[in-house]
């Protein structure tokens, strides 16, 4: 198998881990949760069998393959030199988010693939990486039964009740249909379309606001059409108000230099101007968070277009100089 082979590599990790949780599989179910035809599913249980020597038996009486020998574990690609760093780096990478029901999954799922890997490649990651430092961010912490509640129902395409508490305190009770987890700055969210709202409007959700969650019983499809990374992709943020729209930011000379050196996002345009300010012409999905990052620079940044956020910022300063007037 190669494993550039990326859909191949997938279904191989789905059907053992299907399997090792005795859950019922076989061509039919497969061929739909993968969208294809049952001779396909026999072909890819031949390959499992002939190319990676899958001890798979068919149990007529459950009527699901399953492994005869269930000590058997797929075959580890040797690691050494930068992979064996890189496998450093992300264990050290996992205190930021220590604490949190991520940090202990991820970490205890280290230990199980460390398990299972032939004695000769067993290492320890920390000894790779004594000198580096993972400053704390600061992040929201998440009630781990509703993360294991969001999850599963991510897992399952399972919609899932939930108790939704917003910044002031105000809570409502929720049915959403889960498409996928989202990290950005320290936040996990997920992005789910609520059963109550528009079925084409896919809303994004802090976790740690979640107060309760109870997975149901009706299941959902995700679109064909809709892809997690293209969604979130063409803005800035991750909350969407309107239609998407680029916005356009002056910065003084003295940040100039210091903005260029940032990425901010794929399809930023950057514009060196004749007096050394530089100008940043950045996609967002909604005004607040082109008003928030506009504000995160202070008097070095000034907001060019649209006009809606430069009456936005107009009237947000006026108000700020307001509180500290004396």
């Amino acid at each position: 198998m190669s494993v550039k082979d990326r859909p191949l590599f997938r279904r191989i990790l789905e059907f053992d881990d299907l399997l090792r949780r005795r859950r019922t599989v076989n061509a039919t179910n497969l061929a739909a949760r993968w969208k294809t035809s049952t001779k396909t599913v026999q072909r890819f249980v031949g390959f499992m069998r002939d190319e990676m020597d899958a001890p798979i038996v068919f149990d007529r009486k459950r009527g699901s393959f399953r492994y005869s020998d269930p000590s058997w574990h797929l075959p580890w690609i040797p690691v050494e030199g930068p992979g064996l760093f890189a496998i450093g780096v992300a264990s050290k990478v996992l205190q930021q988010y220590e604490g949190t029901p991520v940090a202990e999954g991820l970490r205890e799922a280290f230990q199980r693939l460390s398990d299972m890997m032939p004695a000769e490649i067993r290492v320890s990651p920390g000894a790779f990486v004594e000198r580096l430092y993972i400053h704390p961010q600061p992040i929201r912490l998440v009630d781990p039964a509703v993360w294991t509640a969001v999850a599963t129902a991510i897992r399952e395409r399972t919609v899932v009740k939930v108790r939704y508490q917003k910044p002031g305190g105000e809570t409502s009770t929720r049915q959403l249909a889960p498409y996928g987890l989202v990290l950005a700055a320290g936040d996990w969210l997920v992005a789910a379309q609520d059963r109550d709202d528009d079925p084409r409007t896919v809303k994004t959700f802090y976790i740690a606001r979640i107060r309760e969650a109870e997975v149901g019983t009706d299941l959902f499809t995700i679109p064909r059409d809709f892809d997690l990374k293209r969604h979130f992709g063409e803005t800035i943020g991750i909350f969407s108000g309107s239609e998407p729209f680029r916005f356009r930011v002056r910065f003084t000379k003295a940040m100039a230099a210091w903005v260029a050196e940032v990425r901010w996002h794929p399809k930023q345009k950057l514009t060196p101007l004749p007096d050394g300010e530089l100008e940043l012409d950045l996609p967002a999905g909604s005004l607040f968070e082109a008003r928030r990052f506009v504000l995160s620079f202070g008097r070095e940044a000034t907001a060019l277009s649209p006009v809606s956020l430069v009456e936005a910022l107009r009237t947000e300063t006026a108000e700020m100089a307001a509180v500290y007037r004396e």
